[in-house]
């Protein structure tokens, strides 16, 4: 058995969840680094809100065409190796983007290869996550896993905008693409596999009218809670995309200039998405506790409720304008984790990668959709009207974690049937 470089006497789960975050966070930054320099290549590129919507979906495109391969690989090979080849992939082509990218057509190719390399960062994550932590721990793993993606989008706004207004965009880029090259190196050295089944909490065999080995298309509770993390995908990825435009044009228009209103505009960014780095884990381990439907509800219900107010904001007070977008975002991310969560208890494990890949594909599949049809709506209507297209998501969301709870197999869920 191959004998991994040991890191002191930490226990191995802990071990394992830390070094998988800080991968996680290096070879992520490339997601929203180049959201952070949106508003500068708006000008040079002379990119209207469509095309930027564009740029921002094809993202998403390469992502989903790459997960459903990326969790096969991941039941084939291990997450282990999955991550660090998606991880330098992805590097190598944010890294393409900064020194090749000129114009709006270069940029759509760049930016759905980088895509396609974070298509296989995640989900091996939360597959090997879930093979050392056992349900009722479960939740909080993924939840700090999920805190640790969410860092790495703050991150990339918080670094990159700053170093576009200081040097160029190209340096910002790079600066927050090659990360993902060591990260890639830190897991395949460190990482050690775990066969053998994911703990349950109860057996879903037991439970009535319960085939868990039946494909996984034919289990009704499982779509149910795809579809309650579609409504909340639909929601979240149009919001990290454009808060970092959007602030900017609210600092622009309380009168602050070009390159002040793009550094401060991604650190009120930074910090809007840095709420998620605390919400996943928390609302995560309550839902270990409370159930996952009840809590994702009460959660789809918050955020949807930002979704409606948030983009009326632009004219007033920052004060204002900032402390709802903070309120907002740590709703709109709070319940990431759940839905992991919950589908890693209501598949047998040996379709685990398969139902995570059938999950992402349909939950980021929709994310193709929402940034760019935000932008056509903005260009028609405003940011008002932008945002609040963006509740359609929880009101999805609620009705499927609702409808979920009068299935048996929610049984097998933390929390039974709550």
């Amino acid at each position: 058995m191959k004998q991994f470089p040991q890191m002191g006497s930490v226990d191995i789960k802990t071990r394992i969840l830390f070094i998988l975050c800080l991968a996680q966070f290096g070879s992520m930054l490339v997601w929203y680094n180049f959201a952070a320099v949106l508003p500068v290549l708006r000008g040079e590129w002379q990119l209207n809100n469509d095309q930027a919507g564009t740029l921002l979906s094809v993202f998403q495109l390469g992502y989903v065409a790459a997960v459903l391969f990326a969790g096969w690989l991941t039941d084939k090979i291990g997450g282990r190796i999955t991550f660090a080849l998606c991880a330098i992939e992805t590097g190598l082509a944010g890294i393409g983007f900064a020194f090749f990218a000129s114009d709006y057509h270069t940029a759509i190719v760049w930016r759905l290869l980088a895509g396609i390399g974070q298509g296989g960062l995640y989900i091996p994550g939360m597959q090997i996550l879930s093979r050392w932590y056992p349900v009722k721990q479960r939740g909080m793993a993924l939840g700090v896993y999920t805190c640790s993606l969410v860092a790495s989008y703050a991150a990339a706004y918080l670094v990159t905008a700053p170093l576009a207004a200081m040097f160029s965009w190209q340096a910002a880029i790079f600066w927050t693409s090659i990360w993902a090259i060591p990260s890639a190196l830190l897991v395949y050295l460190y990482i050690p596999e775990k066969s053998g089944a994911l703990s349950a909490q109860i057996d879903l065999a037991a439970q009535p009218g319960v085939k868990p080995l039946a494909p996984i298309w034919k289990k009704r509770a499982v779509w149910f809670i795809i579809l309650g993390y579609t409504g909340h995908m639909w929601e979240l990825y149009a919001f990290n995309g454009w808060i970092g435009s959007y602030s900017t044009h609210a600092l622009q228009g309380h009168g602050f200039g070009g390159e002040l209103s793009l550094a401060y505009g991604g650190a009120i960014a930074s910090a809007c998405l840095l709420m998620g780095a605390i919400s996943p884990a928390l609302v995560g381990w309550i839902s270990d506790r409370q159930g996952r439907c009840v809590t994702a509800s009460v959660v789809l219900l918050l955020s949807g409720a930002g979704s409606l107010l948030f983009g009326w904001l632009s004219d007033a007070s920052l004060w204002v304008f900032v402390s709802v977008g903070l309120l907002y975002s740590f709703f709109i991310v709070a319940d990431s984790a759940i839905f992991k969560a919950g589908l890693t208890e209501l598949v047998s494990p040996e379709q685990l990668g398969a139902a995570l890949s059938l999950q992402s594909v349909i939950g980021f599949g929709i994310t193709i959709i929402s940034p760019k049809l935000f932008g056509m709506v903005l260009d028609s209507y405003g940011w008002g009207w932008a945002f609040s297209l963006l509740g359609i998501g929880p009101i999805a969301g609620i009705l499927a974690m609702l409808r979920l709870k009068n299935f048996p197999e929610s049984e097998a869920m933390a929390g039974g049937k709550r």
